[in-house]
């Protein structure tokens, strides 16, 4: 535990350029959920709800004009798609063993960290937290319309904490592993 500062050039390298490498990925995949659904509640409970626009539709396909049309602010808010409860069981089925992946290869590199035993432990424990508050608010908004907003609220914390899981563990490697050679 802690080691990773002063371990070889080529392993606090590695280190590194996994985050930064997962760091676009992250941004894609907060800018596609921007695109796909809301980063509020009350969007994100209005895409997973049953019921909606194109539910007997699974494919990602749909007709669009490619004209310009003006946009109100209360429009932004509002889901361009709709997730129907095949897509949501696809989308948890691949998104939550990546997920699970990320949340280990971030503890690997957290474990190598000088941190203290408690930070570390939180740390690990949002890692693994985030995407289940994720997807247990995704489905609950599915499942329990009602309380969709409630949900929602539980996916989006779930989606930023991971977010801000990856930012501390970036900052915490770029600040202790300069890529510089260590003093032997």
């Amino acid at each position: 535990m802690g080691k990773l500062p002063a371990s070889p050039l080529e392993v606090r390298a590695a280190a590194v350029l996994f985050l930064l490498l997962l760091g676009p990925a992250n941004f894609f995949g907060a800018w596609q959920v921007k695109n796909f659904a809301s980063f509020t509640p009350a969007g994100v409970a209005a895409t997973v709800a049953p019921g909606g626009p194109g539910e007997s539709d699974t494919s990602a396909a749909s007709t669009s004009s490619a004209t310009e049309q003006p946009i109100s602010l209360a429009a932004l808010d509002q889901p361009r798609h709709h997730i129907e409860q095949k897509l949501l069981v696809e989308d948890s089925h691949v998104h939550i063993p990546v997920y699970a992946m990320i949340a280990a290869l971030l503890s690997l590199v957290i474990f190598g960290l000088r941190l203290s035993s408690r930070v570390r432990v939180l740390l690990v424990a949002a890692a693994f937290a985030a995407p289940f508050l994720d997807f247990a608010g995704l489905w609950g908004a599915h499942l329990f319309p009602n309380a969709g907003v409630a949900f929602g609220t539980v996916a989006v914390v779930g989606g930023f904490a991971m977010g801000a899981v990856y930012t501390v563990v970036l900052f915490v490697t770029l600040y202790q592993c300069g890529l510089r050679p260590v003093k032997e």
